[in-house]
């Protein structure tokens, strides 16, 4: 079962922008500000209460769901801007007009074939749950390595598997973290669009590649590297 980001009451981001652009996609009326504040709680409420959930006024695994719209290409409305504001707040170069034209259907493509996904260009579950967990959201290659780095050091593929391509996870986690590898950072280095960050340890060496050019929509680690 996919898990979803619990937003309720007092909570702020992109994510409670996606749930104000869904609710009023249903029939809401909400300012899109990004506050979870009593009026957004009171729609979140109706919403569930009409849709046979409990009105707790809490989005979580129960409610995300229920609220997702799928759009895509040719898509118009809240729904499609919900998307195209996740986006943009990822690369700040998105239009949100709320019509899923060439230009948005082109960086959805990119999102989901990063991630392993069915490339489709629809935004259905599992792009929407991608999305609004935080997937893809490193403004650098650097950053996404140091992201992946840490997943590592935590043993949690889901969260690595946010900034980093199927295979390079798979090949990280082939091996385990320990503490008592002694692994410290070196560097980050670029060439030809994409940066090379590096740990060692004595005897080894951990090599994270990330593509870190500006005509790649998104950031992510693609490559990585064991040295002895």
């Amino acid at each position: 079962m996919a898990s979803w980001p619990i937003q309720q009451l007092g909570a702020s981001g992109e994510d409670v922008r996606s749930v104000q652009y869904l609710l009023n996609a249903h029939g809401s009326a909400l300012t899109v500000d990004g506050s979870f504040g009593p009026l957004t709680k009171a729609a979140v409420q109706a919403f569930q209460g009409a849709h046979g959930l409990t009105a707790d006024g809490i989005v979580g695994n129960a409610t995300w769901p229920v609220l997702i719209i799928q759009v895509a290409s040719g898509s118009t409305g809240d729904a499609v801007r919900a998307v195209q504001s996740q986006v943009a707040a990822r690369i700040g170069t998105l239009s949100i007009d709320g019509i899923f034209g060439p230009e948005t259907d082109n960086v959805v493509r990119h999102f989901q074939g990063d991630l392993g996904l069915t490339v489709d260009g629809i935004v259905g579950p599992h792009t929407w749950n991608a999305l609004v967990n935080g997937a893809l959201g490193s403004t650098g290659g650097a950053e996404a390595a140091q992201a992946v780095y840490t997943a590592w050091t935590h043993a949690d593929q889901a969260a690595a598997r946010k900034n980093a391509t199927p295979s390079a996870v798979a090949a990280l986690f082939a091996r385990t973290w320990s503490v008592g590898d002694g692994w410290v950072f070196d560097d980050c280095q670029g060439a030809a669009g994409h940066i090379f960050c590096t740990w060692t340890r004595p005897g080894g060496k951990l090599v994270l590649g990330a593509n870190n050019n500006t005509g790649a929509p998104f950031f992510f680690v693609d490559e990585v590297s064991f040295q002895p």
